[in-house]
């Protein structure tokens, strides 16, 4: 199973046109102040425009060109360049335009999931998904409300505790007094390989020395006589 996601391009057009509307605010209330200082430091300056003009008239060029190149060029190119992929072991991260970024988080180590939605997320994208494991968070930004919750469930499948099934002659089970399964041995002790085909299916595995079995699990065999003495 391998999903891929990418960010949701409502996020990016609603940014867009929030940042056009902003820049044309500023423009304009800059404009009324450039007329203002026209209006009122002519006589400072008859010649040339009075300085505050001319500062002025700098801030709109340079709020004109961060908005073109910023939110006209730059932020598409970012949007387009955000991927996630979700596989059976893993979840992958990338973006970046002149670098790109990866990041790399293990399905087993996601200790915790968070969503957030801004209002009216299913119009805006605003969706975000942030992934706790021990030692790092990874976010998962602007999705879609569709692939937002899919995700979440992706998740939640995953958390849900399924009992191991039956593997030959050795088999696992749910324990209530230990709190968790163990394993459970009719026949005899088990070799390397059939313990290492166990501690496939946990995230950590017990040993037991002696002086932790009963007497009824030790079995010992008497070489010189070839009998077996359990004790």
């Amino acid at each position: 199973m391998s999903r891929n996601y990418n960010s949701d391009p409502k996020g990016r057009k609603f940014i867009s046109a929030t940042a056009f509307l902003l820049t044309i605010v500023l423009l304009v209330l800059l404009n009324i102040l450039r007329l203002y200082a026209m209006d009122k430091f002519p006589q400072y300056m008859p010649d040339t425009p009075a300085l505050p003009v001319r500062v002025i008239s700098a801030l709109m060029i340079i709020f004109a060109a961060v908005y073109v190149v910023f939110i006209v060029i730059l932020l598409p190119m970012w949007y387009k360049s955000i991927r996630y992929v979700i596989n059976e072991k893993e979840v992958i991260s990338y973006s970046g335009i002149f670098t790109r970024t990866y990041r790399i988080m293990k399905l087993s180590s996601v200790q915790h999931a968070v969503r957030i939605s801004a209002p009216l997320s299913q119009f805006t994208g605003f969706n975000f998904i942030f992934l706790k494991a021990l030692g790092g968070t990874m976010p998962i930004l602007f999705l879609s409300d569709k692939d937002c919750g899919e995700i979440l469930e992706l998740f939640r499948e995953r958390c849900e505790t399924k009992p191991p099934q039956p593997q030959g002659k050795y088999f696992v089970e749910y324990s209530p007094e230990e709190s968790g399964y163990v394993y459970t041995d009719s026949s005899e002790i088990l070799s390397s390989r059939e313990i290492s085909e166990i501690a496939e299916d946990f995230d950590s595995v017990t040993q037991l020395s002696f002086e932790d079995m009963s007497s009824e699990q030790l079995s010992f065999t008497d070489v010189e006589n070839g009998t077996d003495d359990k004790k």
